[in-house]
Formats: structure tokens, sequence, C-alpha cells
């Protein structure tokens, strides 16, 4: 690694994912999309306790990943706003759990909430990556394979990030385990697979590791059609449709 400026892409071009978390007393609404994925959440709660869950997966890579909206609103009703996070995250579809930990975490809230993340398409496994919230960048990350090149974080490593994210401010962890989230999927838009395959056929290291990836799910999940959007070089906004009073009041 050298490590300047230079050497690192810029986006755009690159992912740009976003989500918005829309508290209100007793329930809390939250949508995310990205290049690839596009999904409404709304967790209803009382005295710390899930009342109810609905969620939708309106656009996904592939077919059987809608039936993740059923399984995590069934799994978590009942369950304790603090326990969302403890979830296997093996079992559920890895981004409306990611949206549902926010969701769960935010719901004391009192204003509403946007998270902007975006990732440079990688050069030579190098990338830029930041994150923003209500328009404001709060980090920003050089990264060469999976360690930050300077600033703060210089030298770490994002596959460790459970370990040294405990010695981050509470706020700032929670920014960082989304950003990694956003890097880590921001490979999918430099990556076209083959035709007619099932998820089953993506090989031994992919099952497991989602809904999407369980079995017997994977058998017959193939690529959706139109799953893939770029909001980087388009000049569309990810979300840009999106209406939080509709959406989530269709949702109760």
């Amino acid at each position: 690694m050298t490590g300047t400026t230079a050497e690192f892409p810029k986006f755009p071009p690159g992912l740009w994912r976003r989500i918005v978390l829309d508290p209100h007393p007793h329930w809390i609404g939250a949508a995310l999309e990205d290049d690839l994925h596009r999904f409404n959440l709304r967790i209803d709660h009382s005295d710390g306790c899930i009342a109810r869950v609905t969620a939708q997966a309106l656009r996904t890579p592939w077919t059987e990943c809608g039936g993740a909206a059923g399984f995590i609103a069934a799994e978590l009703t009942g369950e304790l706003l603090e326990d969302v996070a403890r979830r296997d995250p093996y079992q559920h579809c890895t981004h409306l759990l990611d949206l549902a930990i926010l969701a769960s975490a935010h719901a004391g809230d009192t204003a509403q909430t946007t998270f902007d993340m975006r990732v440079a398409d990688r050069v030579d496994e190098r990338t830029t990556a930041t994150f923003s919230r209500d328009g404001e960048e709060m980090l920003r990350w050089q990264l060469d394979g999976t360690l930050v090149v300077g600033g703060p974080q210089d030298g770490l490593n994002l596959r460790k990030l459970s370990q040294w994210k405990s010695e981050l401010p509470a706020e700032e962890a929670e920014q960082a385990t989304v950003l990694r989230r956003a890097i880590y999927i921001s490979g999918g838009r430099q990556f076209t697979p083959p035709p007619g395959l099932h998820a089953v056929d993506m090989g031994p290291q992919r099952m497991g590791v989602c809904f999407n990836y369980q079995l017997p799910q994977a058998e017959s999940s193939t690529r959706t059609e139109g799953w893939r959007k770029d909001f980087s070089e388009s000049g569309d906004t990810p979300l840009a449709d999106f209406n939080p009073d509709g959406a989530f009041a269709e949702m109760a």
C-alpha cells in the first residue's frame, strides 16, 4: 500500500445505498434502496416489545428473497427490541435483518433520519467509501482490499470490525457497521452471474450465508429480471419516489 488520496477511486461510479428511518410513537418505519435491493419494514412496538412486523421485498436479486419478508415478521413478533440484534443472521435476509436492527435501535427517536452510503467501484482492489447522515458526511474510508488506509482507523481490517468497533462511541460504531455492509455488497455492481443458475449452483461457500442460500429455497431461487439499477451515473436517487407517510400507512 502507498496511500495517497489520488490512488483511491472516488464515487461516482459506484454503489449508492440509502436508508430512511421514520420513527413515530409506538412504531417505526424503515426503507432501504441501493443498486441491488429495495426493502420496506415497519415495526409496531409497546414498552420495548415488538407487537407486529410488516416487511416488503420490493426489488431483490433472487426470486426466493421475497420469502424473507414473511419469515422475519414471524420471527421478530413478540421479541424485545433490544434482542433483534441477537438474531441468527444466517437464517434471515441480510438486508432486512440489518434494517430491523437499525429500526429497533432507533425506535425511540423523534425525528426522521437518512443514511447515505457511497462506495466507489474498485480499481486494483482500492476504493473510497463514505457514510453521511442527513446530508452530512460522518465517515470517509480509503480501502486497499479490506484494510483502511489513512485517517483515525488507519491499518484496521474491516474483517475484524467486531473487535475494534467496541472502542468506538456507539453512534460511530453503528455508522461503521452500516458502511461496512455497503462496502461488502458493492462488488455486486461489477459481477454478472451466468444466466440460468439457481442459488444452489453458486457454490458451497455461499450456502447457508442468508435466507436465500438456505435449503430448500436455494434449490428453486433464480435471478430476477430488472433487479439491478445504477444510481451513481443515471441521475436517479435511491428512494427518490418514496413517500414514508403513504408507504408505512399501507403497512399498518
